[in-house]
């Protein structure tokens, strides 16, 4: 048994993201290596995608649930909604924002209950804690079960100290947060345009980083319910997802806390790639993340003899067969199950 090849990778301290500088390490995977048979890596992004699409959303206006979720479910494209539950905007929608918008796979976030922010810890608790639960009981979880993005609301003011401390308790993540890969993120202004709504997107895709989209109203004529409210047109919005349906192979899109844990496990991975023999190897991904909370997939591109045309994978019991071109098997896996094997076919 010959142990092949070992990747490891560290976490990086966190910061604020807002335009941060490329590192290193980020320019050099734009490069790509001479990877030889016998070796594997963990790809940047999910499918190894050429960059990551955070499509995100705050206020839970009329014109987000009526117009923008069913746009969204309807390509297959998925967003990042920051709801209030106890706010008259949600609940005016409650169906949709329950029902309809996590039966499209939408992810809902954490705007907290009322959008009016806290001058007490209790207050804190009650607006992030309440906000959080509900998130919970409509994934159908207990509570503290995962992790939910969370974004303050602008204008709001707050206890920054209890803010943590609470944000922490209840496993929200600000989306602030630094993943240590650069950000490049835009508010859409009233009345902007398809063209203008993309124009950040080939940037990331170039450079391999995460591109953020914030969206607030979206209304169909004056007298939609979100017009003024920050509110582009529909139809705008919808030549927009069109363009982006229309990069899909490029473009990893997808909510805020599945972009966020597979940047931390991966940062946090090890993979090492066994030979068994001539006909069989072994994949063993680990990660120092904790499982309950960290259980993203992670994409493994394995590099095996270029002769390979077909392969079985047995990955965590499910057995799937993989035609290869040149030799290289790409499949996803979750950190710190059974060892995927691999048999020529």
């Amino acid at each position: 048994m010959n142990t092949l090849i070992i990747s490891r990778l560290f976490i990086p301290v966190f910061s604020v993201i807002l335009m941060t500088s490329c590192s290193k390490k980020d320019a050099e995977e734009l490069v790509p290596l001479p990877y030889t048979e016998g070796t594997v890596r963990i790809a940047k992004w999910k499918d190894d995608k050429k960059a990551a699409l955070l499509i995100q959303f705050d206020d839970s206006t009329p014109g987000q649930a009526t117009l923008g979720v069913p746009a969204m479910s309807k390509r297959g494209l998925i967003g990042t909604w920051y709801v209030n539950p106890g706010g008259e905007y949600y609940l005016l929608h409650k169906d949709i924002w329950e029902n309809e918008a996590p039966a499209g796979n939408q992810e809902l976030a954490n705007h907290t209950m009322t959008h009016t922010g806290a001058s007490s810890y209790d207050e804190v608790v009650y607006e992030v804690g309440e906000a959080s639960k509900a998130i919970w009981r409509i994934r159908k979880e207990e509570d503290f079960a995962s992790l939910i993005a969370f974004n303050r609301g602008g204008g709001t003011s707050w206890n920054e100290d209890d803010l943590k401390k609470v944000l922490e308790e209840y496993k929200n993540i600000d989306r602030l947060s630094y993943t240590g890969v650069k950000i490049i993120a835009k508010t859409i202004p009233i009345g902007s345009n398809a063209d203008a709504m993309y124009e950040l997107i080939p940037i990331a895709i170039e450079d391999s980083i995460i591109c953020s989209i914030h969206f607030h109203g979206i209304s169909d004529d004056n007298d939609g319910d979100d017009y003024g409210n920050g509110a582009v047109w529909v139809v705008e919005f919808e030549k927009f997802l069109d363009k982006v349906l229309a990069i899909k192979d490029e473009v990893w899109n997808t909510g805020y806390i599945s972009m966020y844990k597979y940047s931390i496990e991966r940062n946090n991975a090890s993979v090492e790639l066994v030979q068994y023999s001539n006909v069989q190897y072994g994949v063993k991904l680990s990660a120092t993340t904790d499982d309950k909370y960290y259980n993203e997939s992670l994409t493994i591109l394995v590099y095996l003899p270029a002769d390979w045309e077909k392969c079985e994978v047995n990955n965590d019991g499910s057995v799937k067969t993989y035609t290869l071109t040149n030799g290289v098997l790409m499949f996803n896996a979750v950190p710190n199950k059974s060892e995927v094997m691999i048999v020529k076919k």
